[in-house]
């Protein structure tokens, strides 16, 4: 009886031991060390001790959000770029594998991802030939809460503070760098509209500003008169807003974005030799423009002119429209006779109040069918005429006018102007 019992003890206990056997986990790996194979890109090395054979590793974080996947490898050493959750604590588990299942997993020590402190953009300045210069004050950085872990790299050694900018029709992005510390930078003329951010760079990644974005201040003059009319408003209208790039690679056909308003100044002056003179000013709203009335005093050459504008966290340089030559006609009050109907051989009264009043020799024409065709000299003074012409030419209806020849007012030019026709019938 005791030999059966002694038997099956031994069964039980050999069973057991080959379960044991069977089920054996993998040894874990020791001494996980990391370090960087290369800061400056965020090449990263692990290494650690094990018996040759196959492993898995991860980035775990402190406070237990989602892991990295799984790497596998089967050498003691792997050099990754990690796409690590930013400006956490973290450390690398490495564990064995085999046919029988994983080992318990071993860690590297802890070590902070954290990036620096995003820059704050604070001006950023168009410059006459199209580069942008801002300026930006730099964050603190985190409170390192694993000073001394096996990635730290010296202050200074690594990392840059500088502006990023996206170029929208050549969907081309560019970095300019500089030393960590710098609040000012100037970033290079480019094709406009461009997207701009300060950041600040460090072995993690990056760090940026808020947007801003640079583009043109553009004009469409939409109408402007072929001619004014002496002492009388006229009306130029156009658009004045920053170009907005709806179609990138064919920006210029974007829209002109106005905002709650831009201010527009007109500007004017006779020729070219003359410098341009303020003449008025006013505001140009988004989809609807602005209207100038400007009053017509003579011929002058006419353009408008936005300042440098930022809003809706955009800026744009200053803009001129192109310029526009308004000549202007002489402005007849009064020309015609004081009758309509008058018999052959009558005296009828011819009256002529024109503006500017100037001192020339005008003259009363006809329509012969085909072109106007003086008749009678009349001498204007100070713009007024008063003459008296006999009535000829029984059973007919004349239309007529006055011409007055080109003068200037105030050394601006005054065109070659005829009145309105006006008739005389002969009974």
């Amino acid at each position: 009886m005791r030999r059966t019992v002694a038997t099956a003890a031994a069964a039980v206990l050999l069973a057991a031991t080959q379960t044991a056997t069977a089920h054996a986990a993998p040894p874990v790996p020791t001494d996980v060390q990391v370090s960087w194979s290369d800061a400056a890109t965020s090449l990263m090395s692990v290494k650690w001790t094990d018996a040759g054979a196959a492993n898995k590793l991860r980035i775990e974080y402190q406070d237990g959000t989602a892991p990295s996947d799984w790497l596998t490898s089967t050498a003691n050493e792997v050099n990754t770029r990690w796409a690590v959750q930013k400006s956490k604590v973290a450390r690398v588990a490495v564990l064995t594998t085999d046919g029988t299942g994983n080992s318990a997993p071993a860690y590297s020590p802890w070590f902070d991802t954290n990036l620096h402190g995003a820059p704050k953009l604070t001006t950023a300045v168009p410059q006459a030939d199209g580069s942008l210069r801002l300026t930006w004050t730099n964050s603190p950085d985190p409170t390192d809460t694993t000073p001394g872990d096996p990635l730290d790299v010296p202050v200074g050694t690594i990392g840059a503070v500088g502006a990023k900018i996206w170029t929208e029709q050549n969907d081309k992005q560019e970095w300019f760098p500089n030393p960590l510390g710098t609040t000012t930078a100037v970033v290079p003329p480019r094709t406009h509209p461009q997207s701009t951010w300060v950041l600040a760079t460090n072995e993690w990644g990056s760090a940026a500003s808020a947007e801003i974005g640079y583009t043109d201040m553009k004009f469409a003059l939409r109408s402007g008169p072929a001619y004014g009319v002496f002492g009388k408003p006229m009306m130029i209208a156009g658009l004045a807003g920053a170009l907005l790039c709806d179609n990138p690679g064919n920006c210029g056909s974007g829209r002109l974005f106005g905002g709650a308003g831009i201010p527009v100044t007109m500007q004017t002056r006779a020729n070219a030799a003359k410098p341009w003179e303020y003449a008025g000013r006013y505001t140009s709203f988004d989809r609807y423009g602005f209207e100038a009335q400007p009053v017509a005093v003579g011929g002058r050459e006419y353009r408008f002119y936005a300042p440098a504008w930022s809003g809706y966290s955009m800026v744009t340089g200053l803009a001129m429209s192109g310029t526009k030559y308004i000549p202007t006609l002489a402005n007849f009050a009064v020309a015609g006779f004081n009758v309509t109907t008058a018999q052959v051989g009558q005296m009828v009264k011819l009256t002529v109040d024109v503006r500017p009043g100037g001192t020339v020799k005008g003259a009363l024409q006809r329509w012969d069918g085909t072109r106007w065709r003086s008749v009678l000299a009349v001498p204007v003074t100070k713009g007024k005429a008063v003459m008296y012409v006999r009535a000829a030419g029984r059973g007919t209806t004349t239309y007529y006018r006055v011409a007055v020849p080109g003068m200037t007012y105030y050394g601006l030019p005054i065109q070659t102007t005829g009145s309105r026709s006006f008739t005389l019938s002969v009974r």
